[in-house]
């Protein structure tokens, strides 16, 4: 009797992803970086290929004019050299999407897909562009508000909230404070923006500097914008985003205030913000995990990092409802 012979079967899976590291990354997590509005509208200064820490060096000069003399002695403290860190937040994305939430949108724009296979190079670079694009958003939020753990250090916050305990321990907090109203309204919103413009007034070297402005909201921004129509004094309702000034002064809508009642003034060189692009460290990668586990799903994933400060401390005002 022959005895009786298992056949052997070969169940490997051998699932190909697209990774993307380095240079290949960059336009991935470049487009989730420059997705942050005030990286896009360039009212920062953004500084690219930070491993893990930056430092603005600033030259602080005071009283340096005297009446003539013969010694020409410089007197202790008028020169002094201040340095700002901008430390790195390791971030990543890891967004798990159902082909079947985004072919349709693939299909219309390129009139035919299979779903069998690999992920076509198409479709992969599709699917990353648009996680992109929403992580710029997230990032925009990140970079003024904070969050306690992801993001420690925001411009106007390190809890996840713009109120005065964030401001107070935010990139922001040795700003002139002004204080302002609790709650913004097309009524009282050009008041406030006076209150804070004076508050400049008090340092007439930021009114000098390039780009120097009023950075509210998009609540604020709409209320600013009802407030100078009633006035007769701009375009009125449909004037452009991205034009609007008040007392000479560009008014910046910023989506990471969100609504909350507070406004800043400073120029977009004195908001830096540092990221790791270009140091080999940054990567992106598509996961067709539909192939092993009977899904529909296809996992996103970035790693970059992004960091925020300010690059002289005192270079500004917030105006705020401070007790």
């Amino acid at each position: 009797m022959n005895p009786v012979k298992s056949k052997k079967y070969d169940f490997d899976i051998t699932v190909t992803d697209n990774t993307y590291a380095g240079e290949l990354a960059l336009p991935y997590v470049t487009a989730a970086v420059t997705g942050a509005e005030t990286i896009t509208n360039n009212r920062c200064r953004l500084i690219e290929g930070v491993v893990h820490k930056a430092v603005i060096s600033n030259l602080g000069l005071t009283d340096v004019i005297r009446a003539a003399d013969c010694a020409g002695t410089d007197t202790p403290g008028n020169i002094s050299l201040t340095e700002q860190i901008v430390t790195l937040n390791d971030l990543m994305v890891k967004e798990t999407i159902c082909r079947k939430t985004i072919f349709p949108t693939f299909i219309a724009a390129q009139g035919r897909m299979r779903r069998d296979g690999q992920i076509p190079p198409a479709f992969a670079e599709f699917l990353l562009s648009s996680v992109a694009a929403k992580a710029g958003e997230s990032l925009e939020t990140l970079m003024w508000a904070g969050v306690a753990t992801t993001f420690p250090f925001g411009l106007l916050s390190d809890n996840g909230t713009i109120n005065e305990a964030g401001i107070n321990a935010s990139a922001m907090q040795d700003f002139g404070q002004v204080q302002t109203a609790a709650t913004f309204t097309a009524a009282n919103i050009l008041g406030e923006m006076d209150k804070v413009f004076a508050g400049v007034a008090a340092t007439p070297g930021i009114m000098l500097k390039p780009g120097a402005g009023f950075y509210i909201g998009y609540e604020a921004y709409a209320f600013f914008q009802q407030a100078q129509a009633a006035q007769n004094t701009g375009a009125g309702y449909n004037q452009d985003l991205s034009g609007a000034s008040y007392l000479g002064y560009p008014v910046y809508p910023t989506a990471g205030i969100g609504t909350a009642d507070a406004i800043a003034f400073t120029y977009p060189d004195n908001i830096v913000v540092g990221t790791n692009a270009y140091t080999g460290n940054e990567a992106a990668a598509l996961i067709p995990v539909y192939q092993y586990d009977g899904s529909d799903n296809v996992k996103a994933t970035m790693n970059f990092a992004v960091g925020v400060n300010v690059a002289v401390p005192t270079d500004g005002v917030v105006g705020f409802a401070f007790a």
